[in-house]
């Protein structure tokens, strides 16, 4: 037979462990950030005198309804070539997308009418740069607010945007690298004694040239054959790293 103290201890016990598993279980879960908008893609290089896109992204756990926020770029060496909102998510803008290259901004408030609100991942707006200057630009957001779609206007929690940077190149720095000779007979390429590794043209080698030289390793771009024999690979690679 159970001895009696020892049966009162063992169900209390028991009881312990069933409201520890009650209240495990009935705890509230650990929520994120129910929307957020970020930049696509976040990071790229870049050749001065051209253009490259990035979209604007809007990524929603609950229905919502408005997007508010401000598009921040450096003034010096990008500018606003065009934008395009006309995207299946914001159908009503109460102000469209307005840009200042003189301030580097790109302000913006939209919103949806389809039934239920949005939810889910998509396109807010698309914006095309023209490259100015070289060197790291950065693009950033900030001012996000985001409001539920629940009749109320409530703002639902974001996480915090990342900035996208992207490397600024002056390519027609890097092709003066080789020259070709006009006498008769065979081509003579003219190289410098020491290579120019400063892919993007900003007087100093950053880790950005490295970026440049990541992509050219990939394509193939003569501007990182450093050592010039006809291939871009871990051999210039040192090259950069050395100089």
């Amino acid at each position: 037979m159970f001895n009696i103290p020892a049966l009162h201890l063992l169900t209390a016990s028991i009881i312990a462990g069933l409201l520890g598993i009650s209240s495990f279980l009935l705890a509230p879960a650990v929520i994120g950030p129910a929307a957020s908008v970020h930049i696509e893609p976040e990071n790229g290089v870049a050749v001065i005198g051209e253009t490259f896109t990035i979209n604007v992204i809007v990524d929603a756990s609950i229905p919502v309804n408005v997007f508010k926020g401000l598009l921040t770029f450096d003034k010096d060496k990008l500018e606003v070539a065009s934008i395009n909102y006309n995207t299946s998510i914001a159908d009503l803008w109460a102000e469209e997308p307005w840009y200042s290259n003189g301030d580097g901004t790109i302000n913006f408030i939209g919103g949806t009418t389809r039934s239920g609100g949005f939810i889910g991942e998509g396109t807010l707006i698309t914006v095309i740069f023209h490259t100015k200057e070289s060197g790291e630009a950065h693009i950033a957001m900030d001012e996000i607010q985001i409001l539920q779609h629940d009749g109320l206007g409530s703002v639902a929690e974001t996480a915090t945007p990342i900035d996208s940077i992207f490397a600024i190149s002056n390519e027609q720095l890097a092709d003066e690298t080789v020259y070709e000779s006009d006498i008769s007979g065979p081509t003579v390429s003219v190289i410098p004694s020491t290579p120019n590794i400063d892919l993007n043209g900003d007087g100093k080698r950053t880790i950005a040239d490295i970026s440049i030289f990541m992509t050219d390793l990939v394509t193939q771009k003569n501007r990182s054959d450093f050592n010039q024999d006809g291939a871009v690979d871990l051999k210039d690679l040192s090259i950069l790293n050395q100089l």
